[in-house]
């Protein structure tokens, strides 16, 4: 059981983060362009139950509005589609410039990167993360099923010689996911794109949630579980404008609010997330039943996670 005294290591990191998120993710669209195999995308949309959809204007606006007054806060457009499909997207990135949004980050597949968005993304956007998966052409598109490995590696080329030509400040990140149909890849992924781009992530293969391939799981043991960081560093609007506390959860199972009826910093105070972060600080993980259920949490490290890794990149 997790003892009273590791509330001095488990928490937030200062009074700011107490009052708002230090990161907020926005949804922006459920539709995704590809059908990766790590991906939940690539089930949940051949549900009868899953219907396409684009965050509103309004519901989107509301966000970046409150998120204009913490100047010390990310925004995310990322999760549960490919941003760049949302029939407003331009608007939405140069919307959040406006309003003094920074840093303002982004993730793609990078399959809709041509030239035109690129440039908008150059001007609007500080930092934008392209999820690659694999260095070869048959193992990327064995992985990222519906995208062209020359077509995608070239929008990422061209987006790296546009950066340098025009001297914009945007930083470039790419990434891989550590599953084993990449294990003979990984490093030549490293070496190739390391003096390419502003940082390589590495991420560690989970389930999201229980929703993808188990059988590839290789988390390292642990003999007790720890509490979750990202109910400490992060908050997750959904494309409904659903406010959830886990930015893994793909069907609402830990939805506590809606931005319509709440702001997100209240939701970030309110009892019920203190509650949660309770539960997790002192081991009662049986009390909320999706944490119960996960088996990604040893994936999720206090020592080091993407929130470090986008303030050292953004630093630089």
């Amino acid at each position: 059981m997790i003892g009273e005294d590791l509330r001095y290591r488990y928490g937030f990191r200062g009074k700011n983060d107490e009052v708002f998120p230090p990161m907020v993710f926005a949804e922006i669209t459920n539709v995704c362009n590809l059908n990766c195999v790590h991906c939940p995308y690539s089930y949940i949309s051949k549900q009868e139950s899953y219907v396409p959809r684009h965050m509103s204007l309004e519901v989107y606006k509301k966000i970046v509005d409150e998120l204009s007054l913490h100047k010390e806060a990310i925004l995310r457009l990322v999760c549960d589609g490919e941003p760049m499909l949302h029939p407003d997207f331009l608007e939405i990135i140069s919307y959040a410039a406006a309003k003094g949004i920074k840093p303002l980050c982004l993730n793609t597949n990078g399959t809709l990167l041509n030239e035109k968005i690129a440039i908008e993304i150059l001007k609007f956007v500080d930092l934008i993360e392209i999820s690659l998966d694999a260095l070869n052409e048959n193992t990327y598109e064995y992985l990222r099923k519906g995208a062209r490995y020359r077509e995608t590696m070239l929008n990422v080329c061209n987006l790296i010689s546009l950066r340098n030509s025009l001297n914009a400040k945007t930083k470039i990140m790419v990434s891989i996911i550590d599953q084993p149909e990449i294990k003979k890849e990984m490093d030549g992924f490293i070496k190739y794109w390391t003096p390419k781009v502003d940082r390589v992530i590495t991420r560690t293969y989970t389930t999201i949630g229980g929703l993808v391939d188990k059988d590839k799981l290789r988390l390292a043991n642990a003999q007790e579980r720890w509490p979750c960081p990202l109910i400490w560093s992060r908050i997750f609007v959904s494309v409904d404008g659903v406010i959830k506390f886990c930015v893994e959860d793909w069907l609402d199972k830990t939805a506590l609010f809606h931005i319509k009826n709440c702001t997100i910093g209240e939701a970030w105070r309110s009892a019920e997330y203190q509650k949660i972060r309770e539960s997790h600080l002192f081991g009662r993980f049986q009390e909320i039943p999706y944490c119960k259920e996960c088996i990604d949490w040893p994936a999720r490290s206090w020592d080091y996670d993407y929130f470090y890794a986008l303030e050292k990149t953004l630093k630089q």
